[in-house]
């Protein structure tokens, strides 16, 4: 699967600012276009609000993710770049410069011109807004800090700054717009002049993609039906995960009473593309669930009595292997060559409610080795009791207190990622084929 990062960056490691973890560059950005357009919004929206995620490994400069300028290919980028980091990640032309050389501003301006009179025009025929204004100033009323919207109004109490996307916004304006207005209580809404699928530019995805797949077009046509309909209409397009990954775009002439407006997370959709994404998700999911319970099913009757002593079946191992690599998950050559296998263990003792695997004669002994003796599995450990319910059977065989007090002193440490904690997990792939209601 084709990643997006670049293949050599200057940056090829993260420090998580918040965490103190260090990320690999590449795997980060991953092989999710959406879910990169996503994250560069994410980090441009963090270092608005002076809340940066994500720092180079080698100086803690916090960064951001831009595009390589010819290819579909991204790399981080200091925020601040003065000679103190030997990764170099800058170009030798400013915001400004790249502006000036790539677009021509008066031809721009024209169309600008005409943007600002349809959407001004298609409000005034719509009685559900107010105070239509174009190019009015709008101050902050905590900051001190202003905007001039192209074009602002009132949506019953919600105030609207509509902003058209013509050219090149950068995505730190865009990030500190969307900060600006999300503090003011009202609501950024892009409007473009043409949305299609090809010769998108890079600032087009940073709308779309952080606008749950929609984008809304005005023009001419879409003026005159907003005088018939005495309603805004706009023309809308989206992508339906239902649909090829990369398109077709559907397309359908909404009015704005048809959207969902998502103040909070600065977005206005006709068609709510997370929702149906996290529904076929899970559709897919239980798909796969209800095939794999067979095998599922059968690695856990052969463990189990492979723990308790019983008759070990070669046979029936070898098949569990080839259907278990036809999924993607590795097994050894025999049953006893698992290292480290207590995890496993742990967790399907945490399922079924007693020690499994273990010479421990209570679950409440094998919690206490748990979190004593290998601190790695706590946390998966501990997702299992929420999971299975296993609370109220600890608290039962507490008879001292001193599993209560274990946990009052290890709570603290684990949310300060204390190293002694990191998460151990030397089977991942079969965790999650053995436990997908823990994931």
């Amino acid at each position: 699967m084709m990643t997006y990062a670049v293949a050599d960056p200057q940056i090829d490691e993260l420090l998580d600012l918040e965490t103190g973890e260090y990320l690999n560059a590449g795997a980060l950005i991953g092989t999710d276009y959406g879910r990169v357009m996503q994250l560069r919004m994410a980090l441009r929206t963090d270092i608005a609000a002076g809340m940066p995620r994500y720092g180079c490994a080698l100086c803690g400069v916090p960064v951001y993710l831009v595009r390589m300028a010819q290819a579909e290919h991204f790399f981080f980028r200091h925020q601040l770049e003065d000679g103190r980091c030997p990764a170099l990640t800058r170009g030798q032309l400013s915001e400004k410069e790249i502006l000036a050389r790539k677009y021509d501003g008066a031809k721009e301006s024209r169309l600008h011109q005409r943007m600002k009179e349809w959407i001004a025009r298609s409000l005034a025929a719509d009685s559900a807004f107010s105070d239509i204004q174009t190019e009015v100033t709008w101050k902050g009323t905590a900051t001190g800090r202003w905007r001039r919207p192209d074009v602002r109004a009132r949506y019953g109490d919600l105030p609207v700054a509509f902003e058209v996307q013509l050219s090149t916004t950068f995505i730190r304006v865009i990030a500190e717009r969307r900060q600006f207005y999300l503090g003011e209580g009202g609501l950024l809404f892009w409007v473009f002049g043409r949305f299609g699928e090809a010769d998108r530019r890079l600032t087009e995805d940073d709308v779309f993609y952080n606008n749950n797949r929609n984008a809304f077009v005005v023009n001419a046509e879409t003026a005159d039906a907003s005088d018939r309909a005495r309603q805004f209409q706009l023309d809308c397009y989206w992508s339906d995960p239902t649909q090829a990954a990369v398109g077709p775009l559907q397309r359908q002439r909404v009015s704005f009473a048809q959207l969902t407006l998502d103040q909070v997370n600065q977005r206005a959709f006709y068609f709510d593309f997370d929702h149906q994404l996290a529904v076929l998700q899970t559709q897919q999911r239980e798909q796969r669930l209800a095939v794999d319970a067979p095998i599922r099913a059968r690695f856990d009757a052969f463990w189990l009595a492979y723990l308790e002593g019983g008759p070990q079946d070669d046979a029936v191992w070898l098949t569990l292997r080839r259907e278990l690599k036809d999924r993607g998950v590795p097994l050894p050559r025999y049953p006893w060559q698992f290292m480290q296998r207590q995890l496993l263990n742990a967790l399907y003792s945490a399922r079924e409610g007693r020690p499994i695997g273990f010479g421990f004669s209570t679950f409440i002994e094998l919690a206490h080795w748990i979190a004593s003796s290998h601190k790695g599995y706590l946390r998966a450990f501990r997702r299992a009791l929420e999971v299975y319910r296993r609370a109220e059977q600890l608290q039962a065989e507490d008879h001292t207190g001193k599993w209560r007090a274990k946990v009052a002193g290890y709570k603290p440490k684990l949310a300060a990622n204390d190293a002694a904690y990191a998460p151990i997990n030397p089977y991942p792939e079969l965790v999650n084929f053995l436990f997908p209601e823990l994931l």
